[in-house]
């Protein structure tokens, strides 16, 4: 029986860049790089469904990147949104993605790491709503103010964990903003207010 082959959207800017990852892309005999576009403005004229979005995240407006997920078309949770970077993305703007691959990285690495997201969007697809006790302390620990290497030396996991986790507490509750999170723990008793640094 043959592996499922999932269809890949590429958002891109650079020619190059699309054609170089296109290339990767389809020599795996599961993914299969079926639409690229040079930014947001022509995804109305996208009309198949695609199971990974991989997008520079310099393709969307600032506007657009706050809001990924809606914006792609991706809110129902069955498509992996996957950002490329030519250098290390900020931590907070990992959260809206549910992976990342960089220019850099081996064409091994990079199905390695699309496999992940997908993994990662069906795990947080089944896992809607209720936050877990782990993911209830990294919100405690995000809302307190504690950086991602802070929460991860408490708690004796790697940093990629507790982006892991926060990117789930971001999707499970719809607020990407430290702020938000805050006042999300401060509403539901989590923390009180004076815990706040």
């Amino acid at each position: 029986m043959a592996k499922k082959k999932y269809n890949i959207l590429l958002i891109e800017p650079s020619e190059i860049v699309a054609t170089g990852v296109a290339a990767i892309v389809n020599k795996s005999n599961e993914f299969k790089l079926t639409t690229i576009l040079p930014d947001t403005d022509y995804l109305r004229q996208v009309r198949t469904a695609h199971d990974i979005i991989i997008i520079n995240p310099t393709a969307a407006t600032p506007v657009e990147r706050q809001d990924i997920r809606t914006i792609l078309g991706a809110e129902s949770g069955t498509t992996a949104i996957v950002a490329l970077s030519y250098d290390n993305l900020h931590e907070n703007e990992l959260l809206r993605y549910d992976g990342s691959i960089g220019i850099h990285d081996t064409p091994e690495r990079i199905y390695q790491k699309l496999h992940n997201a997908i993994k990662e969007c069906s795990e947080n697809k089944n896992e809607a709503g209720e936050l877990s006790a782990r993911e209830r302390d990294i919100l405690v620990s995000v809302a307190k103010g504690k950086t991602n290497k802070e929460i991860a030396d408490r708690y004796n996991i790697s940093i990629y964990t507790v982006i892991s986790h926060r990117r789930n507490i971001s999707r499970k509750l719809g607020i990407n903003s430290i702020p938000g999170l805050t006042v999300y723990a401060i509403m539901n008793k989590l923390i009180d207010i004076s815990d706040i640094q």
